[in-house]
């Protein structure tokens, strides 16, 4: 019998992930291991400016929907070694999340002690909204979800996920903990063979906890290698300048009560796509990546406030950024500014399960829509996610 290409893949697919689930299942008895997961599906309607609207069962509005494993094993002396596999997927059709990666969302081994956290493997930052790792998920009112209500309609780096990486968590002292990341290879899954051609990452943050206010800073850095060909794109990145990320945001509760209020700002520069996601056609393009060192400068705020009335949380966030392209062409202008607004609810059927209604207006003005308006859009999300 012949087995094509496709068939083939598929089997190798389902071996690995029947070989994965019984590795775990024989540590089982050794090791406290939970699985746990997300499915998230809903509908979406978008009307863009010199564009078609569209209509969709879309997966993933709120948050990604995802599987995972994690555990703990006690190993005496306060010491204690853990795991996280975690896999994406889309909910409405099935497909995996990242072809080529079972555990795509993340994949760390780390110990912990009284001297803190330190982990290896796949994983968000922690001024990200992604993996278990992440701090700032939690410091705007949409929860860094849906099309343009959440922060990535403005800020950069807010869905990034690292292969190669070493962290470290301290202790939490008077309601404050540092964290600091550093990948070996940026968003790359493979080390170079000399070690000047990899592009490296790395990511400081600070948090701290109090009764009624929570505040957290970072910064984030990207270092460019010497490599000529980044990512496969063929992208020279030997005169490029690295790129910067500074990130402050706080949440405040007035009397612990119903209302709580949130603000932050993100200062980037030479930043080379303007988000992780939802306007990524405008990144720049390919040209100038090549022939530029300079990129994106830009600053971004946001606004938002939550109001609890019995099982509806009642959103609001609006959001600004105001920015140039440095390495924009001889005489033409590189600013750009970007607007966004963003109204919901999220109504609580259960601790696991919570329905959605979502609505955000985006608009882009400058340099990144001199040729099209796809930046320029309405967005409506309605749908059901349910945690196990």
């Amino acid at each position: 019998m012949k087995i094509d290409s496709t068939n083939q893949n598929i089997m190798k697919k389902t071996l690995t992930t029947a070989a994965v689930l019984s590795a775990l299942s024989c540590v089982a008895s050794a090791t406290e291991v939970t699985l746990y997961g997300v499915v998230d599906t809903g509908f979406t309607y978008q009307h863009t400016e010199g564009g078609d609207d569209s209509f969709a069962m879309t997966s993933g509005n709120y948050a990604g929907p995802r599987f995972g494993f994690k555990g703990t094993e006690d190993l005496g002396d306060n010491l204690t070694l853990g795991f996280v596999l975690e896999a994406g997927f889309n909910s409405d059709t099935g497909a995996q999340g990242e072809d080529g990666k079972i555990f795509n969302r993340e994949s760390q081994i780390y110990l912990s002690g009284d001297w803190g956290t330190l982990g290896f493997g796949r994983v968000g930052g922690f001024s990200s909204g992604m993996s278990s790792l992440s701090w700032y998920w939690d410091f705007e009112p949409f929860e860094t979800g849906y099309v343009d209500a959440g922060i990535q309609a403005s800020q950069v780096n807010v869905w990034n996920v690292h292969s190669n990486t070493i962290y470290y968590v301290s202790p939490t002292f008077a309601g404050a903990k540092l964290g600091v990341q550093y990948s070996l290879t940026n968003e790359a899954d493979d080390e170079n063979v000399r070690w000047v051609n990899n592009s490296k990452w790395l990511n400081v943050a600070l948090r701290w906890d109090g009764n009624n206010v929570k505040v957290i800073g970072a910064v984030e850095a990207e270092f460019y290698g010497d490599s000529s060909e980044y990512y496969g794109t063929g992208y020279d990145t030997k005169n490029w300048e690295d790129a910067f990320s500074y990130k402050l945001a706080a949440t405040w509760t007035p009397g612990g009560g119903a209302t709580t209020l949130y603000a932050g700002l993100n200062y980037f520069t030479n930043n080379r796509r303007m988000s992780d996601a939802n306007w990524n056609e405008y990144d720049f393009d390919s040209d100038l990546l090549k022939t530029s060192s300079d990129a994106y400068d830009a600053i971004s705020g946001f606004l938002g406030v939550r109001y609890t009335v019995g099982s509806a949380n009642w959103l609001a966030q609006v959001q600004y950024q105001d920015g140039e392209f440095e390495g924009a062409p001889s005489g033409q202008d590189g600013d750009f500014k970007r607007y966004a607004v963003g109204l919901g609810c999220h109504y609580y059927f259960s601790n696991r399960t919570m329905g959605y209604a979502v609505v955000s207006w985006a608009k882009g003005e400058g340099w990144l829509n001199k040729d099209e308006n796809t930046t320029n859009r309405t967005a409506a999300s309605i749908g059901l996610t349910h945690s196990f």
